[in-house]
């Protein structure tokens, strides 16, 4: 026997008096009503079903919002990991800078006191050229 209206809203009685009107026997409406409407009532949510979503999706948003929380501390430990192996080797450059640029100028200053040599060398070579001509003359 068709019940007047299942759990799904789906009146069972109305849709075989339609099925009926339109020219179908009675057993043929039932059987097309019971065939189609438990199609039907298979495919529509109920009260429960939408009940149980809105849990899982209160669920979901807990999960991701735990998820982003735990995310956005992971990154700002990597960031922080990462800060700080940035200023040790900006350190490292900095110490490897300064000592280059300290032999740079030592070389710079052995250079110089080379050419300063040079330099009195060649005036006294000048000097000795110009006192051995006056010497000549």
């Amino acid at each position: 026997m068709l019940r007047p209206m299942d759990e799904s809203g789906f009146d069972t009685l109305k849709a075989t008096r339609a099925l009926e009107a339109a020219g179908f026997a009675s057993g043929q409406a039932e059987a097309m009503v019971t065939v189609f409407g438990g199609a039907i009532v298979a495919n529509v949510a109920t009260k429960w079903d939408i009940r149980d979503l809105k849990g899982d999706v209160r669920n979901l948003k807990g999960e991701i919002g735990s998820l982003r929380t735990e995310l956005k501390r992971d990154i700002g430990a990597l960031r922080t990991e990462f800060d700080a192996k940035l200023e040790q080797q900006i350190g490292t450059l900095r110490t490897e800078l300064r000592s280059e640029i300290a032999e740079v100028r030592l070389s710079v200053e052995s250079l110089k006191a080379t050419m300063y040599k040079l330099l009195l060398a060649q005036a006294a070579v000048i000097v000795g050229l110009i006192y051995g001509l006056q010497r000549l003359f």
